[in-house]
Parts: C-alpha cells; structure tokens; sequence
C-alpha cells in the first residue's frame, strides 16, 4: 500500500507562454489517467491542498514552482492553481532571480515542454482497483494526494525510456525524430549562449544524453535515418562537431592578460592539492578555457565578471586551502575581473 510515500510525477506539456509578462500556463497532472507507476489521479485529489496552501490560501508555505523539485531552486510562484476537467491547471510566474531568468529563456527555447508535480501519498485516500486488463490485475486510484510543489523539468521522464524500449516500439521512428528534433532545439539554445553556467552546462549534458541515445540507436539499427546527419555514431562517444561548429561561429574574446591565465593554473593546482573539493564542474570548465587562451564569448565574459564580482569577497591570498579563495583564482582572479570589466565598457555592456 502506498502509504505516507513522498513522490514525483511526470506531466503534460506547456499549454502557454506569455513572455511578455513571464507567465507560463502548464497542466501539472491529468486526470483518470494510469501512469507507469500504476496510479491514476482522479478529480479532487489536489482541492485540500490547493485551498490550504494554493495561491489564494493564508499559509505562509504555499505549494512552490521549483526546478528539477529541488527546494534550493525556486524560479517563480503560481499565480493559479485550479482542477478542471482535464487535470490541475496552473499559471506560473517566473521570478527575475537567476534561476528565473534561466527558466525563462529555457521556456523560450523550448527547452521546458514538460513539468512534474512533488507529493504524499494518503493512505485511506488510496484504493486498489482491481482490472483484469492491466497486467498487474489493477491500479491505485489516487482520491487524494497532499500536494507540495510543481517542477519545470529539462530531462522529461519520457525522455528516459530505455534504447531497448524504443528499438521493440512500432512508433521508434517517430522516436527517433522527436529525439533528433530536441538535440536541434539544444543545439541551438547552446549556440546563442544566454543564461548562466549552470545553464549551459546542463544543456550540453542534455545534448550528451540525446546524441548518446541517438549513437546507441543508430548502431542497433544502421537502416534508421534520422534528421541529425552532424552527428556520426561512434563505438564510445560521440562527436561534439555540430555544436563546435555552431559555438565558433561567435565573437569571442582572448586578449585576457597572462595573469589571468596563472590565476586559472595556480587555482587548478590548488584544487587538485585539496582532492579536487573547491571546483564545481562549471568552475573547473572555466579554469581550463582561461588558463590554455581560449576565446570567450560576451555572454562568458559577463557571467565571469558576475561571478567575480560577488566571489571577491571570499578571496583570501593568504589562505590558499579555502574554496572561497581556490574558486577565486579558479576564474581567473582579480586580474580577470579588472579586463571583464574593461572589456564590458567597451563593448557598452556595462
């Protein structure tokens, strides 16, 4: 019996976006529908908890619009939340925090198309419908359910299904095609280098994951063509050609000073005496691309001098074991700073 159990579920699609004032309108949850859990929520599973912490309750912990149902990672609020005949209805607005800003253009790209919902299982709300037509002889019917949070997710639990799976599936080439039109949509939010770091970092994760797929595909089934010819299959990766090829079509910057450069060596080499603690993978990404020259675009340079800006304060020259001055260093330090901040005002970007 599921009882008391925290879980998540996976979504529909966006149904609207309105960029002009940053509100994004989901369904959150379908109704009378079996997922692969072997639930179903039914009508009015959400209304206690959406009159107790929805938009328009009292509570001071209302139901949140997080990313990736991480508590850390707030980008918005919902403005409504409401059941209708097709599921829970919502209407998000997106905070103008960094986590925001990053939904937002992730929203714009077409990088969010599915959401996930973060809740409690009730066990005297849950019953066993017994159904000989489905395999396991029935299925949970969800009554109610104590709702705590709606996520915007950039992996979409579909997204997971196995390469065996999709190889048995009479449908694989629709599959195959949906998989090459997503890697085109991340592909091209990559090459206009908007957002932070982290952004960034998690788009090119997605890129690896969907070229993956499409490598261990193409190899089962060399007959299969699909729409991504950029990217050749290869027996232990793939090639990054495609999004190399596009990435270096942009202006960017390597007239840095050599200090910068020393800055990034030395900061690696800190981290590596501490067993690589202090760099995050982003961190260390940019420590490499600072430390061998390599050019960066306006929109690096720009997280670089926000990073540096706020990570200046953590900055100790005498105490080299600290992350605060490792990551420092790591970016480039106070000499990387100093030529961000040159370079922005002469670009009028700052």
């Amino acid at each position: 019996m599921r009882n008391n159990l925290y879980s998540t579920k996976s979504a529909l699609e966006i149904k609207d976006l309105d960029s002009e004032n940053r509100k994004v309108v989901v369904y959150l949850a379908k109704f009378d529908n079996i997922d692969s859990d072997n639930d179903m929520f039914v009508k009015g599973a959400f209304s206690k908890s959406i009159q107790e912490r929805g938009p328009e309750s009292t509570s001071n912990r209302k139901i949140a619009f997080l990313r990736h149902h991480n508590w850390e990672m707030p980008i918005g609020k919902f403005l409504e939340l409401k059941e209708d005949e097709n599921g829970l209805y919502a209407v998000g607005q997106l905070g103008r925090s960094t986590l925001g800003e990053d939904a937002f253009k992730d929203y714009e790209d077409g990088i969010i198309r599915e959401h996930s919902i973060g809740f409690q299982y009730i066990g005297d709300k849950t019953r066993w419908m017994e159904d000989s037509t489905k395999e396991e002889g029935g299925y949970y019917q969800l009554g109610e359910v104590k709702l705590f949070e709606g996520s915007a997710v950039t992996f979409g639990a579909n997204e997971m299904t196995n390469v065996v799976d999709v190889i048995k599936s009479e449908n694989k080439n629709e599959i195959i095609e949906r998989i090459s039109n997503d890697l085109h949509i991340v592909i091209k939010a990559l090459s206009n280098g908007k957002g932070t770091d982290e952004r960034l970092y998690e788009l090119e994760m997605k890129a690896k994951f969907l070229s993956s797929q499409l490598t261990l595909l193409a190899q089962a089934e060399p007959f299969v063509k699909h729409s991504v010819d950029l990217f050749e299959p290869e027996p232990v990766d793939f090639s990054w050609k495609a999004v190399f090829e596009v990435l270096e079509t942009k202006q960017t910057y390597a007239d840095y000073p050599d200090q910068a450069k020393k800055n990034a060596r030395k900061g690696l080499e800190l981290n590596e005496a501490v067993n690589n603690k202090c760099a995050t993978a982003v961190g260390k990404t940019r420590a490499n691309q600072i430390a061998k020259g390599e050019g960066l675009s306006l929109d690096t340079i720009k997280r670089t001098y926000s990073y540096l800006s706020r990570a200046e304060v953590y900055y100790d020259a005498e105490d080299t074991t600290a992350c605060g001055t490792i990551s420092y260093l790591l970016w480039g330090g106070k000499a990387m700073k100093s030529y961000c901040e040159s370079k922005l005002k002469e670009l009028n970007e700052l």
